[in-house]
């Protein structure tokens, strides 16, 4: 479904913005994404040595991984709408600060059960950054930008995921130093940057366009009017709350949401331990070759949002990104080779990462005014549980089988049941916003049984 008014240029205003934020706004929130997803990931490179040393099976292995999710999830809304509370810069700040010293206590576990109460206390940590940021990003630019602004924030993530593999896998080389094991230093090391940021983002990020001297006056009236979100006092409020949970719109996403990433938290964990399995590598060697997915999603990742912005058309670019995912899934399972194996897991990583930024900018749109805070952190938050069900079974499955084979196989279904719903929720958003080439900020969705109004 191609939006008529889809390839009209957005107008100088617009454009004007968009570059301010370029330089002083998105670079934070892309280095605060880098960080949080070196922080939550690292887990998946350290896994062989971190497994020997407290004795873990891959289930357990799995579980851990996962159980970020857990304290992620629950706290993701509160976090959210503390943010509306507190403001960005408070808010954000805290969340970074308070996940760089748990990181840093991920190297200081002795056994099985510390590991897993400390991969919890991450998660509860991070809770409410990626929705957060989001939101505040939201706040900046109309709704015809959303996907080319939050593609430059989540291109930190297949950059974060290819350089940390590198990084962490080069920290494993100070084991014995002091007497601490490798994995640990890197748990340590990597912990000090979340820390060194969110002291920047509590004195440098302001809250709202209305607080900055480099926007001028008529763009600071022009993102009032026409931002996809604006400042809402009230988002904080339990009443929000409610008002999100009733809507099956808001249920639909997290499905969505889930379906598309459950594949992709599986072989984030895994990778490292695929690419040994394949190709037969030491842990720093892992380490280089795992980066090859996550560098090719970085650039399918860009040249997806720059088609998605020039033409306003979502659907079949969701729709062919989740199938191409599958594909990736069933190929690198089946493949018999090292090398094909590789390309399929790369093709299924851009399927989710090509996908994330469009994705995202439907429920930035439908939910609109003080209902955004909630509805983002409970896509966000619940789908993330995809990210202790997806690692867990995978997990399983390879302690039974003695491989990775299997797990895949079933992840690739998700894809294909992600890509059947992205065609109808894109659609739909299209039909009740007016599409990503909408100048206006959406009104609120027209009475329907998704929107439960």
């Amino acid at each position: 479904m191609t939006n008529p008014v889809g390839a009209e240029a957005p107008p100088d205003i617009e454009v004007r913005i968009y570059r301010k934020m370029l330089l002083r706004i998105i670079p934070i929130m892309m280095l605060g994404m880098f960080i949080s997803y070196i922080d939550r990931a690292n887990i998946g490179v350290l896994a062989e040595p971190m497994s020997n040393d407290l004795g873990l099976t891959s289930a357990a292995f799995g579980l851990a991984a996962g159980l970020f999710y857990i304290g992620y999830c629950f706290f993701e809304i509160p976090s959210n709408m503390a943010m509306a509370k507190f403001g960005a810069r408070r808010w954000i700040a805290r969340i970074m600060l308070s996940w760089g010293v748990v990181t840093m206590l991920m190297g200081v576990v002795q056994n099985e059960a510390t590991l897993y109460v400390v991969r919890v206390m991450l998660g509860i940590a991070e809770a409410g950054f990626s929705p957060g940021a989001l939101l505040f990003l939201a706040m900046w630019c109309p709704p015809r930008m959303l996907t080319k602004t939050y593609s430059m924030m989540n291109l930190a993530v297949p950059v974060a995921l290819a350089i940390g593999s590198v990084v962490t896998s080069a920290l494993l080389s100070m084991h014995g130093l002091l007497g601490i094991a490798g994995w640990r230093w890197a748990f340590l090391i990597e912990g000090v940057p979340a820390i060194l940021l969110g002291i920047y983002i509590w004195f440098r990020l302001p809250n709202s366009p209305r607080e900055v001297s480099w926007l001028d006056e008529s763009e600071k009236a022009y993102l009032a009017r026409s931002g996809a979100q604006g400042e809402n006092a009230s988002a904080h409020e339990f009443r929000q709350l409610s008002a999100v949970l009733r809507r099956p719109a808001a249920w639909m996403f997290v499905l969505l949401y889930f379906c598309m990433s459950i594949g992709y938290w599986s072989i984030t964990y895994f990778l490292p331990t695929i690419v040994r399995e394949q190709f037969d590598l030491s842990d720093a060697g892992a380490g280089f070759v795992s980066a090859i997915p996550w560098a090719f999603s970085a650039v399918v990742m860009l040249l997806v949002a720059r088609n998605v912005t020039r033409t306003g058309e979502r659907t079949w670019h969701l729709t062919v990104l989740q199938l191409a995912g599958a594909v990736g899934l069933v190929v690198a399972a089946s493949s018999g080779s090292a090398v094909i194996a590789l390309v399929g897991i790369s093709f299924a990583g851009a399927g989710f990462f090509g996908s994330l930024s469009t994705f995202q900018s439907m429920p930035a749109q439908v939910f609109a005014g003080s209902l955004a805070a909630v509805a983002l952190a409970m896509v966000n938050g619940l789908a993330s549980l995809s990210g202790l069900a997806g690692p867990y079974v995978v997990g399983v499955l390879k302690d039974a089988t003695g491989s990775t084979d299997r797990g895949l196989l079933i992840m690739s279904g998700f894809f294909v049941i992600a890509a059947v719903l992205t065609y109808f929720m894109s659609r739909w958003t299209d039909r009740v916003t007016g599409g990503l080439a909408s100048a206006a900020r959406p009104p609120a969705p027209k009475a329907s049984a998704m929107t439960g109004r």
